[in-house]
């Protein structure tokens, strides 16, 4: 479970273990690896040393990952975005709101934020909004919760 307290009360918490990346499991199967690439099996894997490889560069870099979001924008309901306040959804919500803004739709994009109250991530993603430009452009829908609602 990627929630903890979904195993409270279910599990001895002595018997939960981390499931490694590229594996899945099943009562019936247990353990089962459905992706193993060469390099992740490699402890010296390090293709950034490569000096055969064409570096690409910071614009070509952004491009791919502005292209990576617009390619992603389509649905037949209202946009939104998680707004977590971690690096990946700023990024995210800072190119999303400029494709968004020229979709022709003047609504202010909405985003949605849970965290406990003054909680870093939560100011970080309050930060983004005012940095995106506020109100005007960003619908910034936040959820607080207390530790008591952790366990309940």
């Amino acid at each position: 479970s990627s929630e903890l307290k979904g195993l409270v009360g279910h599990v001895d918490p002595a018997s939960v273990v981390a499931i490694p990346p590229g594996h899945y499991w099943t009562p019936e199967e247990g353990l089962v690896c459905y992706h193993n690439p060469e390099w992740l099996r490699k402890d010296d894997h390090a293709p950034w040393a490569n000096p055969s490889l064409t570096p690409h560069t910071d614009n070509e870099i952004r491009e791919a990952f502005r292209a990576a979001v617009q390619k992603r924008m389509m649905s037949d309901v209202d946009y939104g975005l998680f707004l977590s306040g971690g690096v990946d959804s700023c990024i995210v919500a800072h190119d999303l709101l400029p494709l968004y803004r020229a979709s022709d739709d003047d609504r202010p994009l909405k985003t949605y934020t849970v965290g406990m109250e003054n909680s870093p991530d939560l100011m970080a993603a309050k930060g983004m909004v005012e940095a995106l430009g506020g109100e005007r452009y960003i619908d910034h829908r936040v959820r607080e919760f207390t530790v008591d609602e952790v366990f309940d």
